[in-house]
């Protein structure tokens, strides 16, 4: 007749591998004695060695989990800083070739705008007909228009090489109270406490027009592609091409304080712009973009 301990034993060992349990009865099965006292001590021993013999064992396991974590963190954070100084050395590059571009087609401007004078006379005195003076004056239209697009892109990448090369000092100053206003050579900054959002910028630009009489001069509004190459959130702000201390930039940014809007003013210049001095109407731009599909405010305009 097989007894309750010959079962046990049976029932431990039948499967391919030994339980664990019976390979721990097996070098713990000397400690027993045929009595009471033995039965007892063995109990004991079994139970102390399945507790766990090796306690530091997981917390430097979870030790090189949060280490294995933060490394990684760490590692995006160098790779995403990586790529925008890559992407900043390129939009220098390519501002220098826009440069030179727009050199050319002032040049060809110059040259169509005396041709069209020259036709207009010409036209005048009925030598030539209004097909060839309408003609010399819609080149003349189009080549303006790429010297205007050249500007506009030249100032946008400026500001844009600014925010980019500012962003580490931004990060590197201390929080602001909201209503908060700090002013130093280089930067001017308010922390408004006013609800904000991009569906205000009619406002600001009613104000601007009616003061000035010509519209503001918006260089970005929300996220543009060139905010998505450098992986900047400006979904919620929009950047305008006024010098802080010009007349112009002090009046809105004096708009702007009264009417709690936060804002921040570049003054200076950083290598590879011409000036990059803007007015950036919203929160800073300092979390990363989300993804490239996050909706484009620029295509709302």
């Amino acid at each position: 007749m097989i007894q309750r301990g010959d079962a046990e034993m049976i029932r431990l060992t039948t499967s391919d591998r030994p339980h664990k349990l019976y390979r721990m009865f097996c070098s713990l099965a000397p400690l027993a004695r045929p009595d009471p006292l033995g039965a007892i001590a063995l109990g004991v021993a079994i139970f102390f060695s399945t507790m766990n013999p090796h306690p530091a064992n997981a917390q430097e396991k979870k030790s090189k989990v949060t280490g294995g974590s933060s490394v990684r963190s760490s590692s995006a954070a160098s790779e995403l800083a990586r790529l925008r100084a890559d992407v900043i050395e390129k939009m220098k590059e390519s501002r220098a070739g826009t440069k030179k571009l727009l050199a050319l087609h002032e040049e060809q401007a110059k040259r169509l705008t005396a041709e069209f004078q020259q036709r207009r006379e010409l036209h005048n005195q009925g030598l030539i007909s209004r097909a060839e003076l309408d003609q010399s004056e819609q080149a003349l239209i189009a080549a303006t228009a790429r010297v205007e697009e050249d500007k506009r892109w030249i100032t946008e990448t400026d500001i844009a090489i600014t925010e980019a090369s500012m962003r580490d000092v931004l990060l590197g100053l201390p929080a602001m109270a909201p209503g908060g206003y700090s002013e130093s050579g280089t930067l001017i900054r308010f922390n408004g406490a006013a609800s904000w959002s991009l569906s205000d910028a009619g406002k600001i630009e009613k104000f601007f027009s009616q003061t000035f009489g010509h519209d503001l001069p918006i260089s970005a509004f929300g996220q543009t592609l060139t905010h998505d190459r450098l992986k900047f959130d400006h979904r919620g702000a929009m950047d305008v091409a006024l010098h802080p201390d010009s007349n112009e930039g002090r009046s809105l940014l004096s708009y702007l304080r009264q009417a709690g809007i936060p804002f921040l003013a570049f003054r200076g210049a950083v290598t590879g712009a011409a000036t990059g001095a803007h007015i950036h109407i919203g929160r800073p731009s300092l979390k990363t973009a989300v993804t490239a599909e996050s909706p484009s405010e620029c295509c709302k305009r």
